[in-house]
């Protein structure tokens, strides 16, 4: 066959080393077409513009080998080093933008960046004019150039190219564990076609005539191959999540196991108000308020959980956080996903829900409180009105001693009369406040009836009371009722002291009223005579939420009062 070309002025010969040395433009094309399809997966289409110049290297340097005369051989020797380092410079671009540095990729570096392969092809083309680039070619089975130092400088700078590629794959190595096994591939390839290169380069090669760096291009289109079928280095499922995370509405901060930020969304450069680069690397304690506190129970499932108000006045913007641990394969802490989850607009209709609860409530206490006093008094004015006229009757019959004793009764019930009336504001006042909370409402009531009534108060409530552990019904309700308490303690009990203490349960608050004072016979509650309005009125408003209340006595052992009502009114 080698005769029929050589008779045909054909300048190429069929060699069994072709095919070989075709082998790699057939799989980079095949991996081209691929990445060509995938060109909306981040990455793929710089991977598609290097396949296709390792391609065209590929084939200038089988077409080399063919050709029979020496012309020929400088030509496609010529040929592969126009396209060697665009495949070096195209392979940077996708590294970045495969490794998520994409953003590096402006038009102003990719200019810089295109400023080396368009000088060497040009000293390429003008080589015979200049000689800048080789000296001249010799000839020993195989075409040798003769190198000047800008050839080189310039392959020094093809193998400066590979550095950040490295780096930037190693980082993505250390940080996506998703995708290790194709970036181990590929680092592998630019570490065995670079070091094989460099030695063909400097005339050790063993296998002459073959080209040692195609066979090794061989290697890397398969190791490519692999990490793009085996691997699916393409995969968009990647790419998914991350146009997912891009997009949610929900903050994210990946910290590592110092508790330093590593990576965030664009939702939280928008929460904390500042950009990524300038939030990376800082300790989440000195941009989320409350952050200590929540650390101190990182892998604790109750503590993981908790709210931050960022901003001040009406700009403040109020967030739920959830921390979840990250762990790899074999368990070991690799550091902690936090979401920052918007809630302003639930905590202020939670907030304006709260005050027409507390609203109706007043309105409601005021209306009881009007109810009450016109039993209660209504009696005391009945009871004066028919004392008042008996002591008429007996002044006119001249019963002198008889009528001073009824207008004695008379003082001592309007008396009476009077501190239930002041009590009744004073109760009125801490009821209906408008200063939210049960605990404010509470003391200040219990500070003035101590200084009212010169009884010593004590109050004791849990930790985990606070504003909002009831609901506002059952607050006004229970605060009311208490009050009845003390008020029977301060007219029957002839107490020195009541203490008032309030227990928190899952579904309940259980409130209980202590005095030391003389005690009573329970059982007389039970007959007809011994119902009180006051007792009454505590069961009543008990009831009207759910609640009940108790009342355990021991002559001369004082009085207690057991209140139980639910955290939250019980629907009908």
């Amino acid at each position: 066959m080698n005769n029929i070309l050589t008779k045909m002025s054909w300048p190429y010969a069929y060699t069994p080393y072709i095919w070989p040395m075709l082998a790699p433009a057939l799989f980079w094309s095949v991996l081209g077409i691929y990445g060509w399809r995938r060109r909306s997966v981040t990455g793929a289409r710089w991977f598609t513009v290097m396949v296709l110049f390792n391609a065209l290297w590929s084939i200038g340097a089988a077409m080399e080998l063919a050709a029979v005369g020496i012309e020929p051989k400088i030509f496609w020797h010529k040929f592969q080093v126009v396209w060697g380092l665009p495949a070096a410079t195209a392979e940077l671009c996708f590294a970045l933008q495969y490794t998520h540095l994409g953003h590096l990729l402006t038009r102003r570096n990719l200019a810089w960046l295109s400023i080396p392969p368009l000088l060497a092809l040009l000293l390429v083309l003008t080589n015979d004019a200049h000689h800048w680039m080789w000296l001249g070619f010799s000839f020993e089975g195989e075409v040798r150039p003769l190198r000047s130092s800008l050839t080189w400088i310039l392959l020094l700078y093809a193998y400066v190219l590979a550095l950040p590629v490295c780096i930037a794959l190693i980082r993505l190595f250390l940080r996506s564990p998703q995708h290790r096994w194709p970036v181990a591939l590929v680092l592998c390839e630019i570490l065995i076609t670079r070091t094989v290169f460099l030695v063909d380069k400097t005339d050790a090669n063993p296998f002459a005539p073959l080209d040692p760096t195609v066979l090794v291009w061989n290697v890397g289109a398969i190791m490519y191959g692999l990490a793009l079928f085996g691997f699916r280095m393409f995969d968009p499922i990647p790419v998914a999540r991350k146009t997912v995370i891009e997009q949610m509405q929900e903050g994210m901060l990946v910290l590592d196991t110092g508790q330093h930020i590593v990576d965030l969304n664009p939702a939280a450069e928008r929460i904390l108000g500042l950009p990524a680069g300038q939030v990376r690397g800082h300790p989440a304690m000195d941009l989320l308020p409350g952050w200590t506190e929540m650390s101190a129970g990182l892998d604790d499932p109750a503590t993981a959980q908790c709210e931050i108000s960022l901003g001040t006045g009406s700009q403040a913007r109020h967030y739920a956080l959830h921390l979840s641990p990250l762990k790899n394969r074999q368990g070991e802490a690799l550091g902690h996903l936090l979401l920052l989850h918007d809630v302003t607009v639930q905590k202020r209709a939670q907030a304006q829900l709260l005050e027409q609860e507390r609203a109706l409530a007043m309105l409601s206490e005021r209306e009881r409180l009007a109810r009450e006093l016109h039993d209660s008094i209504g009696q005391v004015l009945g009871y004066v009105k028919m004392q008042a006229q008996a002591a008429r009757d007996r002044l006119a019959q001249d019963q002198k001693a008889a009528a001073d004793h009824d207008l004695a009764q008379l003082v001592a019930v309007a008396q009476d009369a009077h501190a239930d009336v002041r009590e009744y504001i004073l109760g009125a006042k801490s009821a209906t406040s408008t200063q939210p909370g049960f605990l404010p409402a509470l003391r200040q009531y219990l500070q003035r009836f101590a200084e009212t009534y010169s009884l010593r108060t004590e109050l004791m409530v849990p930790p985990g009371l606070h504003d909002g552990s009831l609901e506002p019904t059952v607050e006004a309700q229970l605060l009311r009722i208490i009050q009845e308490a003390l008020t029977n303690t301060r007219k029957h009990a002839h107490a020195r002291g009541v203490q008032v203490s309030v227990q928190l349960h899952t579904d309940y608050a259980q409130v209980i009223v202590q005095d030391d004072g003389v005690g009573f016979d329970p059982a007389l509650l039970a007959k007809a005579e011994g119902q009180k309005y006051g007792l009454g009125f505590m069961r009543e408003r008990a009831e009207e939420v759910g609640g009940s209340v108790e009342i355990r006595s021991v002559p001369g052992a004082g009085t207690q009062v057991v209140i139980c009502v639910p955290r939250r009114k019980e629907q009908p």
